[in-house]
């Protein structure tokens, strides 16, 4: 079997992009606003997150998305992907489950 390896896009908040400089992630938020190619989303922990949407053609059709990028240097993620997450969504629970994929329950989400 020739088996290509999986990238890790770990599940993270505004205030966890710092530490995920220049690694793939995945963040799921609101849409709040656009400015060119950049879109805005409020993040699962409240904060601002701006999206890098330069290499992407695929519409937001929804209030809430998941995007999966990569953390510039600047805390903007570069868009590679996106799912329409809806728009009814839960940010809040959503939060917990961040803190926990990236705090004591770490292990499970490898």
């Amino acid at each position: 079997e020739n088996l290509q390896p999986v990238m890790s896009s770990p599940r993270v908040n505004s205030t966890l992009l710092p530490s995920f400089i220049g690694r793939s992630v995945t963040v799921v938020g609101r849409r709040t606003g656009t400015n060119g190619h950049m879109m805005h989303i409020e993040g699962p922990d409240g904060g601002d997150i701006a999206i890098d949407r330069s290499v992407s053609n695929r519409p937001w059709g929804t209030n809430f998305v998941e995007v999966v990028g990569v953390v510039g240097p600047d805390r903007t993620v570069r868009e590679s992907r996106s799912t329409d997450f809806g728009n009814e969504f839960d940010l809040k629970m959503y939060n917990e489950l961040v803190l926990l994929s990236n705090g004591p329950l770490k292990g499970l989400f490898v």
